[in-house]
């Protein structure tokens, strides 16, 4: 199985906004086992709200790579792919995407940082497009069906 495919939006736009809601990732990591402390306010709601945030947010990353299973990719396949609607997917265009942006809002809360907060918000921006890239495509290759699920399906939640 190729895990890598080809990017639904310019790959400077694409591998960047990846990248920087990876490092907001390993920042929320950082921060939680107390190795770096960037806050500029310390509240410790904060801090509860983001594992709140967080758990919530691996819910729905763990439980739709199960869904997905072969057909996870990091960008478009080149092969044939199953049109996958069960699971999370019966509730979510993108749960996925929806763990990740938890993930992200959870590094944002517990870092209490402006840059984290900019930075966060980019990356949520990006992956945006990234899935409105990805719904093109899969309307493309799966027509009338992927327009049915669309219609009935929310983009998020």
């Amino acid at each position: 199985m190729k895990i890598i495919g080809k990017e639904t939006i310019h790959p400077f736009w694409f591998y960047s906004g990846k990248i920087v809601g990876y490092i907001i990732w390993i920042l929320y990591v950082l921060s939680f086992l107390n190795i770096i402390n960037i806050k500029m306010i310390s509240f410790i709601w904060l801090d509860y709200i983001s594992y709140l945030t967080l758990s919530i947010g691996l819910f729905f990353t763990i439980f739709s790579l199960i869904n997905l299973g072969k057909s996870t990719r990091l960008g478009l396949p080149n092969e044939n792919t199953t049109f996958i609607k069960i699971g999370l997917y019966r509730f979510s265009r993108n749960p996925m995407y929806i763990g990740f942006n938890l993930f992200t809002i959870s590094s944002v809360l517990i870092n209490a940082n402006l840059i984290v907060l900019i930075f966060s918000l980019y990356s949520i921006i990006i992956y945006h497009f990234i899935i409105k890239g990805e719904e093109a495509f899969l309307e493309k290759r799966f027509g009338a069906e992927y327009i049915n699920y669309k219609n009935k399906v929310r983009r998020y939640l």
